[in-house]
């Protein structure tokens, strides 16, 4: 079995108590990491980010300056960094079930109780190069697996993201040739979440129509257009560089049609409402991967003539 080399890893660790840093940090010196950087905030993580991807980050979960849970989650949907695998360990010192729920709802890959000793961080290290959970992606969430919060997210396939922290501390392939492994695994993630997201415009309009024909929005419409509106956003984020890439004028024609719905006061455009049938229709041939492409973009445009 190959020896860690911990010593090219690069740390990030963040905690607001001066005490606590310095202690994480002398506890991963004596685990033979050199390249630790420390600070007390979100912001210093994501500075540290722009100028460096580390292969850890290791963070307080209370920061002052924003939610460390939030943050993880836009990590893991790529919206901070260039690396949403990142290996994750958030820091506490009070880990109740409520918080431990949360940290690995967000897609964290583990909690680590403070004080920790080396030989707690070098089991939970050592677990985190060699038996990492697999990830797993869906409209709403991406990260290690976790007890699914839905029957899509239970059936979705799993997979073994990139591991940067095994890579550099096993020395297993160049920094272009784990970052290209990294970014290949971006656009398989991002075609997933895009397949998630169809299922859910497809499910969001068909329970939409009938009651919005009734000239009301109750609360079920609210609540399905927001899950829309979120679906068709994200969509649009993602689909660049994708096989989808063709789907974009579609999913943004939605999104306006959606927020022209939600926000009308009152009583829905009829115009808005009668084209979310034909709209949702080409999406769904859109993401068709057996569909014609250039008959999905003969559709779309038939469809955009309409909203003109």
């Amino acid at each position: 079995m190959v020896k860690e080399r911990f010593q090219d890893v690069t740390v990030v660790v963040a905690d607001p108590d001066p005490r606590a840093r310095t202690v994480a940090k002398k506890t991963l010196i004596q685990a033979g990491f050199r390249k630790i950087l420390t600070g007390h905030s979100l912001s210093f993580v994501r500075e540290s980010f722009d100028i460096e991807m580390p292969e850890l980050l290791i963070a307080e979960t209370e920061l002052p300056d924003g939610d460390f849970t939030e943050f993880v989650s836009d990590l893991r949907h790529h919206k901070i960094g260039n690396n949403p695998f990142l290996v994750v360990s958030a820091l506490t010192s009070n880990p109740t079930p409520e918080l431990v729920k949360k940290v690995i709802q967000a897609g964290a890959d583990d909690l680590l109780s403070k004080p920790f000793d080396v030989k707690t961080l070098m089991r939970r290290v050592g677990r985190l190069i060699h038996e990492r959970k697999p990830f797993v992606v869906t409209g709403d969430y991406v990260g290690p697996t976790r007890q699914a919060k839905s029957q899509k997210e239970a059936n979705a396939e799993r997979f073994d993201a990139p591991n940067t922290l095994k890579a550099r501390a096993l020395n297993e392939g160049t920094i272009d040739e784990v970052q290209a492994m990294v970014d290949a695994a971006i656009t398989n993630v991002n075609t997933k979440a895009l397949e998630s997201h169809a299922e859910d415009i497809e499910e969001l309009v068909t329970i939409l129509i009938p009651r919005l024909a009734t000239g009301e929005i109750d609360a079920t419409a609210r609540l399905c257009l927001d899950r829309l509106r979120y679906a068709a956003e994200d969509a649009n984020r993602r689909l660049d560089g994708t096989i989808y890439n063709h789907v974009s004028d579609l999913c943004q024609t939605l999104l306006g049609i959606v927020n022209s719905i939600r926000n009308c006061g009152g009583t829905p455009g009829e115009r808005d409402v009668k084209l979310l049938g034909p709209l949702n229709k080409a999406i769904q041939l859109g993401f068709d991967k057996n569909a014609d492409v250039a008959t999905a973009r003969q559709i779309t445009q038939a469809v955009l003539s309409q909203i003109g």
